[in-house]
């Protein structure tokens, strides 16, 4: 397994909505097209669904909260 790899893939999964509903139809096939191996795809693909989806979530809000508070005006909350 290359792990390397597999955190930057998991990396750009957590951050990157196009990407993660690839993921969730086709795991391999996502795994695949970002350039993993076949031994690391099968890992990746095992990934827990629901995590996955809880930390997207939690680093979307995180994302957004700090754009907030750099002035970025069309993502402030009215």
């Amino acid at each position: 397994m290359n792990a390397a790899a597999l955190e930057r893939f998991l990396a750009r999964l957590y951050a990157d909505a196009a990407l993660r509903r690839a993921f969730l139809e086709q795991p391999l096939a996502a795994a695949r097209a970002a350039g993993l191996d076949e031994r690391t795809a099968g890992e990746a693909a095992r990934i827990d669904r629901e995590g996955l989806a809880y930390a997207a979530a939690s680093y979307e809000g995180k994302r957004a909260s700090h754009a907030r508070k750099r002035g970025a005006p069309w993502l402030r909350r009215s």
